[in-house]
């Protein structure tokens, strides 16, 4: 188990400017260790690191540094001027799937006797308590049980329990963006994905359908019957978008 680095001030007592500019300095301190706002040091070139702002970046932007928490929550649910990649994403599930690490995301056709490269076989640990990630897991499998947003998309019928979690992206500019991250099998974590499909809906009826097929594909090497149409269609919208 992983302890918190350091205590983050408690503004609740005392919200003046200095607070507030210490607390999302230090809520960026944390974010960072999940390998955002940096380049992972993936095998592809132009990789791009993405954006978390910064209490000068919002004093900048605001022309004052009496901005409130109200101007800035929205970075609580991953929106605002929070920019991301897929390959990120991708990674913080794995981090949960892992209860607060990573490894460097690296590309192989296979692996040879000697295993993998020293430098892809480092832990990097995020600065989160594990026992944290570890209370996430029961929500993450509610999601694709009963009453979750992605019910449907279970794969409990071949035996495999997977933790996920849906989304549906805002976009101005025409239909929302679907989502997905997720892995499995959940308590024992062998493969972890995140799928966004741009205009295409709600993350339960788009994203989540191709995540679990990539996860069932992986894990078992087929699709169920039942999955089956799922396959066809994507294939289908592949071919017409070629």
């Amino acid at each position: 188990m992983r302890a918190l680095i350091d205590h983050v001030p408690d503004s609740l007592q005392a919200d003046t400017v200095a607070a507030r500019h210490a607390n999302l300095n230090a809520w960026r301190r944390y974010v960072r260790s999940f390998g955002l706002d940096s380049l992972l040091g993936v095998d592809l070139p132009r990789e791009s690191p993405g954006f978390l702002p910064t209490a000068a970046y919002y004093d900048k932007a605001r022309r004052t540094r009496r901005w409130t928490y109200r101007s800035i929550y929205s970075l609580s649910v991953g929106q605002g001027e929070i920019n991301l990649t897929g390959l990120q994403m991708a990674n913080m599930a794995a981090i949960v799937a892992n209860r607060g690490w990573y490894y460097t995301p690296h590309f192989a056709r296979s692996v040879g006797d000697d295993g993998p490269l020293p430098r892809f076989t480092e832990k990097h640990h995020t600065l989160v308590d594990s026992v944290h990630f570890e209370a996430l897991i029961p929500g993450m499998l509610a999601v694709m049980q009963r009453g979750g947003t992605a019910e449907t998309s279970s794969l409990a019928d071949v035996g495999i329990a997977v933790a996920g979690k849906t989304g549906t992206v805002q976009n101005d500019e025409g239909d929302d963006h679907a989502t997905f991250l997720g892995f499995a099998p959940a308590n024992d974590p062998r493969i972890a994905v995140a799928v966004y499909l741009e205009n295409a809906g709600f993350g339960a009826t788009a994203a989540a359908p191709c995540a679990v097929m990539v996860i069932e594909k992986y894990l078992r090497g087929s699709i169920a019957p039942s999955r089956k149409r799922w396959e066809a269609r994507i294939k289908r919208r592949s071919r017409l978008q070629e």
